[in-house]
């Protein structure tokens, strides 16, 4: 009786364990969503997307961001689109960051305008040439409603 109390206890341990991440959402999720909607995403290094900013600093409370630049297939775009990705331990943490910092912070790429997407670990900021009617923005919304 006691190996089965035992046996029990670990598999509902190893089950509490698996569930512990679950809803938490990845770079490489958002990469491969981004793709399904028809965007070429690439990576850049860090040091690329601090070039790009006008700011001191990218960083949200110390979280440096995972840049991507955006663009759409064997199209000819005038202005390069970006987006800045944070990703943090969980969802919690997100909100308790947000709140002590006051997220995202005011940072400047160029001419380029801000457009926040907050959903569960993450914070998405798409940075577009338009101001008023992004042009991805249809693409990188549906990307994140899906995940």
């Amino acid at each position: 009786m006691k190996k089965q109390i035992g046996g029990l206890f670990i598999v509902l341990v190893l089950l509490l364990t698996a569930c512990a991440g679950k809803g938490d959402i990845s770079v490489d999720e958002v990469s491969k969503a981004l793709q399904k909607q028809g965007l070429d995403v690439e990576e850049m290094t860090l040091d690329a997307a601090k070039k790009l900013s006008t700011s001191p600093a990218i960083a949200i409370n110390g979280k440096d961001p995972v840049p991507f630049e955006l663009s759409l297939p064997a199209a000819d775009m005038a202005y390069r689109e970006f987006l800045l990705l944070y990703v943090f331990a969980s969802e919690e943490e997100r909100i308790r960051i947000e709140k002590e910092d006051g997220t995202p912070a005011p940072i400047k790429i160029g001419e380029l305008h801000a457009n926040v997407i907050k959903k569960k670990n993450l914070i998405a900021v798409y940075w577009s040439h338009n101001k008023d009617n992004p042009l991805l923005m249809k693409q990188v919304e549906k990307a994140m409603d899906k995940l």
